[in-house]
């Protein structure tokens, strides 16, 4: 998140009812404000968007959260029931020679990695901070690592090679100054965290660990949000009424993705106008196939597989919906669900085919790597824009946001692509949002 809220400011106008600006929204109404909602679309919620079909759901985007304290309240207030990962299911895979593996190095590449990470020194050139994903893992990890870990990992995550992603944008706290190793710079920062002084603060209560969804699917969660703001807000919740202007006067949060917040912003911040439209986007496309148990009556248990390159896979990996979660297909006992990832930075051209060609990948992928030879149904969703890519030029918008528009309290930048991809850290953001906390 970009910006912070004006306390002595009451009004809020949020632009844009995807799931942050619901959040944004629901949050501040909470906290007191006068909050006004507009979304351009006739539906809230964005990308996530559940599909029920007489097989089970079909989850357009995010399918899952990693639950904290402040998911666990929040839930709780919207009468949203969370269920984790079934306990024999947790498994994660990665697939190496064709093969589903927990974990994917040799002895050798893990210890070698090991000393690696211990002994190589950050380099001179390039500069820490401007080290991509790739040249951060080959140097300090090894080319093992890099194939078999990071890239699969930030594949799963970002839709993108390493190549194409600032370690300094996706995981700041990993960037390595000169004069260390990884491990060296990670014992210090633990040591100076451990050694600081004052009683910590109790830990939350927590019901519930790790993975977790919705029972009805991630559409729950934007239905409870957005009647809950129906509610709440009346008249000043007003969808289908794009916004040509931004308000003249109180607290505004821009929740809309960059390329709309670049067209808001033209007249009132031409530099950030132009940093926004810089900001790139990955397309994906996320096929949901429902497969009849009984053509395939050795499927894996867990919650996915993802690819690194070199295995000649056409997606980017596949996540076992119904394996991992209860209530994802009407009858587990004749149907399993999968949902495969395509396209991203390595394969950008399969999101355009046409939906034939999209199947008969998914088919090919669930044949050879999971032997399910027969799929009953399919949902397709094609997203042009579906992750903002965390590269040097989202780093730059960053920038040149604190240092216009957003430095001005009451200015406020919040959406996937402002320093928070996922679900769980956009909750976290917008309940901050509202505290104040942000800057």
């Amino acid at each position: 998140m970009l910006g912070r809220i004006d306390p002595g400011q009451k009004e809020v106008t949020v632009v844009g009812a995807g799931i942050a600006g619901l959040l944004a929204a629901y949050e501040l109404d909470r906290k007191g404000y006068e909050v006004t909602l507009v979304e351009a679309a006739p539906r809230a919620g964005g990308l996530i968007q559940t599909e029920r079909t007489p097989f089970g759901i079909a989850e357009s985007a995010a399918h899952s959260i990693l639950v904290t304290p402040v998911i666990e309240r929040l839930c709780e207030e919207l009468g949203v029931e969370l269920v984790p990962v079934r306990k024999e299911s947790k498994s994660r895979f990665i697939l190496r020679d064709g093969k589903l593996r927990k974990f994917p190095l040799s002895f050798f590449e893990a210890v070698w990695a090991f000393l690696r990470a211990y002994f190589v020194l950050s380099p001179k050139e390039p500069a820490p901070e401007c080290m991509t994903f790739q040249g951060w893992a080959e140097r300090f990890f090894g080319k093992p690592v890099a194939r078999y870990l990071m890239t699969p990992f930030l594949r799963g995550i970002y839709g993108a090679n390493p190549a194409d992603l600032a370690v300094s944008a996706v995981y700041p706290a990993l960037v390595v100054p000169r004069g260390h190793s990884f491990l060296s710079w990670m014992l210090r920062r633990a040591f100076r965290k451990g050694g600081s002084p004052g009683k910590a603060a109790p830990k939350p209560k927590r019901r519930l660990r790790g993975m977790v969804t919705p029972r009805g699917g991630m559409q729950s969660l934007v239905d409870a949000l957005d009647a809950r703001l129906v509610k709440s807000l009346g008249a000043r919740y007003r969808k289908g009424q794009p916004l040509a202007e931004l308000p003249a006067s109180g607290n505004i949060v821009l929740s809309v993705p960059a390329p709309a917040a670049a067209r808001l912003l033209e007249r009132e911040s031409p530099e950030l106008s132009r940093a926004l439209s810089a900001v790139r986007y990955t397309a994906l496309a996320a096929v949901t196939a429902f497969v009849p148990r009984e053509t395939a009556p050795s499927l894996p248990r867990g919650v996915g597989v993802l690819f690194p390159d070199g295995e000649g896979r056409d997606s980017l990996g596949i996540l076992f919906n119904s394996s991992s979660f209860p209530a994802r297909v009407t009858d587990e006992g004749k149907w399993a669900s999968f949902t495969l990832i395509i396209g991203g930075t390595p394969r950008p051209e399969l999101v355009g085919r046409d939906d034939g060609a999209l199947e008969e990948i998914v088919r090919n992928e669930l044949r050879t790597v999971l032997g399910a030879p027969e799929v009953s149904r399919m949902v397709i969703r094609r997203w042009e824009q579906a992750v903002p890519r965390y590269d040097f030029d989202l780093q730059r918008a960053w920038q040149v946001a604190r240092e216009t528009w957003c430095s001005q309290p009451g200015r406020v930048l919040f959406g996937n692509y402002t320093g928070q991809i996922s679900l769980r850290g956009m909750i976290e953001s917008a309940s901050g949002l509202a505290a104040g906390l942000h800057s």
